[in-house]
C-alpha cells in the first residue's frame, strides 16, 4: 500500500461517515488517487508530459509572481521560459533537477 492508496482509503471512510460533504468532489479525489495508487512512476510522469497540467503550473507561477510583486515583464519571461521547458525537458528530467 502506498500513500495514494492510504489517502484514497481515508477519503472513502470520510464518505461513509460524513453526509454533509461535497460528495462529487471527494469521489473525484478518490478516482484520481485510486489511479495514482496503481500507476508506475513512468505513468505518473507521462501524465505530466502530455501537457495536462501545463496551464495549472503556469497559473501557480503567475500567482507566485503576483505574491512576490515581480514586474510583469519578469513574470512574462518566466512564463515564456516555462512554456519552452515544457516543450524541451521531460517530466523525469525536471523532477530529477528539482530533487538534486
Amino acid at each position: 500500500m502506498n500513500g495514494y492508496q492510504i489517502t484514497a482509503d481515508s477519503y472513502k471512510k470520510l464518505l461513509e461517515s460524513d453526509q454533509n460533504i461535497d460528495r462529487a468532489s471527494v469521489e473525484s479525489k478518490i478516482r484520481a488517487l485510486d489511479y495514482l495508487a496503481t500507476a508506475t512512476d513512468d505513468d505518473r510522469l507521462e501524465l505530466f508530459n502530455l501537457s495536462a497540467f501545463n496551464d495549472v503550473v503556469k497559473g501557480y507561477v503567475k500567482m507566485a509572481c503576483n505574491n512576490v510583486d515581480l514586474d510583469d515583464e519578469v513574470c512574462q519571461g518566466l512564463l515564456n521560459e516555462i512554456s519552452y521547458l515544457f516543450d524541451t525537458v521531460s517530466a523525469r528530467e525536471a523532477e530529477a533537477f528539482y530533487y538534486c
